[in-house]
């Protein structure tokens, strides 16, 4: 069991994951609408669509605008998310030694790198809380939500159980080795994965995340650029050139659902 949950299942994880993503892509813009989805009033430059486009990606700016508190939640969701990413990849590969670069000691560095992920992993625990709570609570989102959306909630909030109890308990996780099996996963010569039930259990859970992310309702990460680089598109000129097709493929369904 522990050879295929730490030697065969990442692979399967990683495969499904991007093979996944990329057909949910190819089928959103295969399926035509007939008429322009620009919204009003929009930029009328290419730099114009980027920014715009990067503005609510980094900000939510139309969700700030509809729902401030659903906003901040979702806000603090993503960024803390972000940064826990970035922050796995730094610190394991470093092994919590990133901070001395700006001149710390290992010790120093290690305890600010603790510090900071223990922050971020709190502020993402407590927005999915947030935002379970608004699912059983406020009337309109509860009769819209469904069985997938409390599963989506309940995998993270699993996820970020296991990987908090790793930091804010004594458990001790052996990095060196941690790393040196990540690495071997990288370099597609995988190792015996640490025999550490709490890591196990967090690894684990992270791929049943990346085999389900494809065909959940979290793919609106992925959706989100197809949705923003159509709804930006330069304005439409009419009476349009003769001979010239106005027709465009694009479908939101992956924008429909939040977590």
């Amino acid at each position: 069991m522990l050879f295929f949950i730490g030697q065969v299942l990442p692979y399967i994880a990683a495969a499904i994951f991007v093979i996944g993503i990329g057909w949910r892509i190819i089928k959103w813009l295969r399926v035509p609408v007939p008429f322009e989805l620009t919204l009003y009033h929009t930029a009328t430059s290419n730099w114009g669509r980027v920014s715009a486009i990067g503005r609510e990606f980094v900000l939510f700016d139309s969700l700030k605008r509809g729902d401030k508190r659903l906003w901040l939640w979702a806000w603090l969701l993503h960024v803390s998310l972000a940064l826990i990413i970035v922050g796995h990849i730094v610190g394991i590969y470093s092994l919590t030694h990133q901070f001395t670069i700006i001149g710390l000691s290992e010790e120093a560095s290690s305890r600010l790198s603790a510090w900071i992920g223990s922050i971020c992993g709190a502020i993402f625990f407590a927005a999915l809380i947030a935002l379970f709570y608004r699912r059983t609570v406020v009337p309109e989102v509860k009769q819209l939500s469904d069985p997938a959306d409390y599963f989506d909630l309940g995998l993270l909030l699993a996820i970020v159980i296991t990987g908090m109890h790793m930091r804010v308990t004594s458990h001790v996780v052996d990095l060196p080795a941690v790393r040196a099996y990540l690495g071997g996963l990288l370099s597609l010569h995988p190792m015996p994965i640490p025999q550490d039930w709490i890591f196990i259990s967090h690894f684990t859970l992270v791929n049943i995340l990346l085999i389900y992310f494809p065909f959940s309702k979290l793919i609106h990460l992925a959706g989100f650029f197809v949705n923003r680089a159509i709804v930006t598109q330069l304005p439409p000129v009419y009476p349009s050139p003769r001979g010239v097709s106005r027709t465009i493929t694009f479908t939101q369904e992956a924008t429909r659902h939040e977590i």
